[in-house]
């Protein structure tokens, strides 16, 4: 009997890091969401810039307009969630509270961008794994820019 279980042990010892991997592989809209919308709070929002923001972050310059989210990051991962156990999947969701939106409009060719804050509330997808992957419309709520 001890044998057997070292070796079932040692099986799942080696399984548990893949169920790990597979886990995290399918969130990856989640991660590259997070990695172009969401700004960290760490700094105050008035710093961030668009020019900046969207070199930095590797944005397409071809884009007319980018919306960034200033908000803590668990507060978009828990838009999906039905309730504590089970997630919305491969629907749209408004967010019940507003959140502070930068948004970088495309002035001219060159990739120069403007700066547009305000308090808006935001419809996100929530993907087949449950968890936000985009944004599909925005409500201004209050114009923040000057």
């Amino acid at each position: 009997m001890a044998p057997t279980l070292k070796v079932l042990g040692s099986l799942l010892a080696l399984l548990f890091p893949l169920c790990g991997l597979l886990v995290h592989s399918q969130n990856l809209s989640w991660r590259e969401f997070m990695k172009q919308h969401h700004l960290s709070t760490n700094w105050e929002f008035s710093k961030y810039k668009c020019n900046d923001l969207m070199r930095e972050r590797g944005i397409p310059k071809d884009k007319n307009y980018h919306i960034f989210i200033y908000i803590l990051w668990h507060k978009i991962e828990r838009i999906c969630l039905r309730n504590w156990r089970d997630s919305y999947r491969n629907v749209y969701i408004w967010a019940p509270y507003p959140f502070e939106v930068l948004k970088c409009i495309r002035k001219n060719s060159k990739g120069n961008y403007k700066d547009y804050k305000s308090y808006s509330y935001i419809e996100f997808h929530c993907g087949m794994n449950g968890f936000v992957d985009g944004i599909e419309d925005m409500r201004l709520l209050k114009d923040i820019s000057n």
